[in-house]
């Protein structure tokens, strides 16, 4: 079974320590590529370290810890912040990676961070046939990543969702103009920035 469609089936991630790990389930018929957006939320942006949270959206069922106990909750390392009232931020206890947003006000959604998905499905086996220095050759780097690797990167990570939050946008660093539509906070229409 190629990757792609093994995928569409299954995708797998964890934390940096492996404490923490899940499969993200995509049943016949559930919509792919899975929707996928940017946030620069001040929030988003204390819980990754990062000035853009890139998630994507499933729904709860979707979801199964593969590193869960018997009561199949996550391993006891899955933490939940309560960063508001009703929102939650999951994240690893022993290594501290960030991992997930959920809201009681849409309970039938979870935000996955997709910097948490194994790489074999981001860039495919890329860093297995493709050695460090052979990319600094002038047109190789380009010639990698325009090859077929088997990678979902581009159909997982491209924010089809829209960019959240384009407020907080730092000039020449954050203010990109990527897929989907911006957003000045949440994506609700009378927020949306027009093209």
């Amino acid at each position: 079974m190629a990757i792609l469609d093994k995928a569409k089936e299954s995708v797998t991630g964890g934390c940096l320590c492996g404490a923490v790990r899940y499969n993200l389930d995509f049943p016949k018929g559930s919509s792919w590529p899975p929707d996928s957006h940017i946030c620069q939320c001040t929030q988003c942006r204390k819980h990754t370290g990062s000035l853009m949270a890139h998630l994507i959206t499933v729904t709860p069922s979707q979801l199964r810890w593969s590193s869960e106990s018997d009561d199949g909750r996550p391993s006891a390392a899955f933490k939940e912040f309560s960063s508001s009232k009703g929102v939650y931020r999951g994240f690893c206890a022993s290594c501290g990676c960030a991992f997930t947003w959920r809201s009681e006000a849409t309970a039938d959604e979870i935000e996955i961070l997709i910097g948490t998905i194994d790489e074999k499905w981001l860039i495919g086996d890329r860093t297995e046939k493709v050695s460090s220095g052979s990319l600094t050759e002038p047109g190789n780097f380009e010639k990698v990543l325009n090859a077929d690797e088997g990678a979902l990167g581009r159909e997982i990570c491209t924010p089809t969702g829209g960019q959240m939050f384009v407020r907080n946008a730092i000039k020449g660093a954050t203010d990109v103009r990527l897929a989907g539509k911006r957003f000045v906070e949440v994506s609700q229409k009378k927020l949306e920035i027009p093209d």
